[in-house]
């Protein structure tokens, strides 16, 4: 055999086996998703309120989460705009059915399409605070109890051996400045009750083993023109500084320890 063929053969194999290892590398990442509204979508702030766009996946938090966990895990996203806690909207929105934004009614369809998951991360109850809702501080933390509790009775998806997975409690910040914007309408005075929202998240999780963030301390208050959504640098800080609780919670090893 030629030494020249024998080189190319030697070489296609040793291209094979690293696919190969790495393709098994990556179906044994721990599996994160996060579970949110418009500010895990990547609505786009802007003086009218709507319509919008979105951001890049690059530019989003899951996507700065997942860039900083560089390659140790998979990140998934599960975010839909308006999405609130626990509670259905009693009109249409957007000719959607109010039902449809409830996060308690499709969170378990969620874990049990993406299962296994090795975390899940909620980052909601922003909505929650809509005028029109009527919803204390205590009401949106006990829903987001209620997700705690379906993700361990159904989280392990349907008929596997899996377990639930670990879940990370993400507080939204607080809003900013709704005046002049037309989203005042709905989050107009809603302020001081966004801002309560946090320490009534941590008295009602006090009884779980979940994990808390509240998001306010990476970003400040909600930037965006709107006062309602983050913006892209709000993103990227938020992003950062989950990576090093999501390593802790899936019990990775840190960068330079990877490194090594």
């Amino acid at each position: 055999m030629p030494a020249l063929f024998r080189r190319l053969i030697h070489g296609f194999f040793l291209l094979a086996l690293a696919t190969l290892l790495q393709t098994a590398h990556a179906d044994h990442l721990p599996r994160v998703l996060v579970f949110g509204d418009s500010n895990s979508w990547g609505w786009i702030a802007t003086p009218q309120g709507l319509p919008t766009r979105r951001l890049d996946d690059d530019t989003r938090w899951p996507g700065v989460l997942a860039a900083a966990l560089a390659g140790q895990a998979r990140v998934g996203v599960d975010a839909l705009s308006g999405r609130t806690v626990d509670v259905d909207y009693p009109e249409p929105l957007v000719g959607l059915p109010g039902s449809l934004f409830n996060g308690s009614r499709s969170l378990p369809e969620a874990l049990a399409r993406e299962t296994p998951l090795d975390l899940l991360i909620v980052m909601l109850g922003t909505n929650d605070l809509r005028s029109d809702l009527g919803r204390t501080p205590e009401a949106i933390a006990r829903g987001l109890h209620t997700l705690i509790a379906q993700t361990r009775d159904v989280g392990h998806g349907v008929a596997t051996t899996y377990a639930p997975p670990k879940v990370l409690v993400v507080i939204p910040p607080p809003l900013g400045d709704v005046a002049a914007t037309p989203l005042r309408a709905f989050f107009g005075g809603m302020e001081a009750k966004s801002r309560a929202l946090a320490p009534a998240v941590r008295r009602t999780l006090a009884d779980t083993d979940v994990r808390i963030f509240d998001a306010a301390e990476a970003t400040g208050a909600l930037a965006g023109v709107d006062g309602v959504h983050l913006t892209a640098a709000q993103h990227a800080m938020l992003g950062q500084a989950l990576a090093p609780l999501v390593r802790r919670a899936l019990d990775l090893p840190a960068p330079q320890e990877t490194a090594r």
